[in-house]
């Protein structure tokens, strides 16, 4: 009789688990996020100041990804269909810059895929590949001339993403990155 207990209590763990997240690659596998909120949520670091938060375009979107216009990614951004999106950028003193994105996708598989082509992007332009040890299931990337660092990290449909430039520095990057996480998981359970 314990054994069929136990055998019980086992297939409704794996029925459970098997609830959590997507069962295919074409799902959400969670809650979309409502983008302008969770980056609107941020306060502004130190000394750096920037505008309010603002929904962004495919372009917008591209260019918070890597700091530039970008035609060929801002195609592909709009190819692969987000439902919203929204940004925001603040400036140091010295320069040097902080953006971050928030972005819900068709699918998790999607989500994904947008940090993980990002940095390796950075990769391909002098970076390397990182990962902070805070933050263990970010995909980035981090370049130290000119200096720069991007990280990314989904959420069921949800990217979340940042870069910062110059001065600004990795402390930063990953401390918006968690702030960023904190507030949609807040929104989306």
């Amino acid at each position: 009789m314990r054994t069929l207990a136990a055998v019980v209590t086992c297939l409704l763990a794996a029925v459970a688990l098997a609830a959590c997240g997507p069962a295919g690659p074409t799902e959400e596998g969670g809650v979309p996020g409502r983008p302008l909120e969770v980056v609107s949520a941020l306060p502004s670091p130190g000394d750096l100041r920037g505008p309010d938060g603002a929904e962004a375009d495919a372009a917008a979107l591209g260019e918070a990804f890597t700091g530039e216009a970008d035609a060929a990614l801002a195609a592909t951004i709009d190819e692969r269909s987000p439902s919203a999106a929204a940004v925001r950028n603040w400036t140091s003193p010295g320069g040097g810059t902080l953006t971050v994105a928030v972005s819900v996708w068709p699918s998790h598989l999607i989500a994904t895929g947008i940090g993980g082509d990002l940095a390796s992007r950075l990769v391909g332009d002098g970076g390397r590949a990182w990962t902070p040890r805070e933050l263990p299931g970010t995909r980035g990337a981090r370049r130290t001339d000119p200096a720069e660092v991007r990280l990314g990290l989904s959420i069921g449909p949800n990217a979340l993403y940042v870069r910062v430039t110059g001065d600004v520095g990795e402390d930063l990057a990953i401390q918006a990155m968690e702030r960023l996480r904190l507030v949609l998981e807040g929104q989306t359970g």
